[in-house]
């Protein structure tokens, strides 16, 4: 939370509820984030870029609308059925960049094996550091060459290259707690953007660990009750806290 804004995290350790099931946004976040789980299945299955532009990606999105309703039943229930086909329609207009996406990859050897190990695990680890007091679970742990690689999914496009520095420094905090957890170094990580069908990896530098560690101690200071500068951004249109984010911090506050 305090990576995608640093507010929220203040606002909820306020005893302040995230209400999320109104919004539209949400909900396609939602829906991207489960149409993701299902890459690594179409590039196991496929052995060309052919194979993946054949993929029936209409088919696809089809079965994860319907699948909405049983994983999501308290966000789905608030939604009309034209506000659903909305929904389907508006995370249809990605699908074709999706699929020429991932077909573009699906000849990368180490892309290739990193889809193979995510399609044949179906386990969200829980990693605890009792050294950082932080918990988290990421969307897979990969054991690789007697590593490991964390990978998570994020709704959002990819940058042209490499990953977007927030999601860098959250695959990163999953890197650290792993190494506690297995006591072996962790040098890389992937990030899956669900939105234009990204599998981006990166190498985790120590600059990475000590943002991360930075980040931390902020958060921390959040909870004790100091008020983080507000930040504009896309996703404030949307945020349920909005109205009580426009009020600025006070002196008190900024001294915690």
């Amino acid at each position: 939370m305090y990576f995608s804004c640093a507010r929220k995290l203040y606002y909820s350790c306020r005893g302040h509820e995230q209400f999320h099931s109104s919004s539209l946004s949400y909900m396609e976040h939602l829906v991207l984030k489960e149409v993701a789980m299902k890459y690594s299945d179409v590039l196991k299955s496929s052995s060309s870029k052919d194979d993946v532009l054949s993929t029936d990606f209409d088919s696809l999105l089809l079965q994860t609308m319907g699948d909405l309703t049983i994983i999501y039943p308290d966000e789905v229930s608030g939604f009309t059925q034209e506000e659903m086909s909305e929904l389907a329609e508006t995370v249809g207009s990605y699908m074709a960049g999706i699929q020429q996406s991932l077909s573009e990859q699906v000849e990368d050897p180490e892309i290739s094996r990193i889809a193979n190990l995510i399609s044949s695990s179906d386990n969200e680890p829980y990693l605890h550091s009792e050294k950082l007091n932080v918990t988290g679970v990421p969307y897979r742990l990969l054991s690789i060459d007697g590593s490991f690689v964390p990978v998570i999914i994020k709704t959002s496009k990819a940058p042209e290259n490499g990953v977007w520095n927030n999601d860098r420094l959250h695959v990163t905090s999953f890197a650290m707690l792993a190494e506690e957890t297995h006591g072996v170094p962790i040098k890389s990580a992937v990030v899956i953007y669900a939105k234009s069908g990204n599998f981006r990896k990166l190498n985790i530098h120590s600059n990475d660990r000590r943002q991360v560690l930075k980040a931390i101690g902020r958060a921390r200071k959040i909870k004790d009750g100091k008020m983080p500068d507000k930040t504009e951004s896309a996703l404030c249109a949307s945020c349920e806290f909005t109205e009580m984010c426009n009020v600025k911090a006070s002196l008190a506050s900024k001294l915690l």
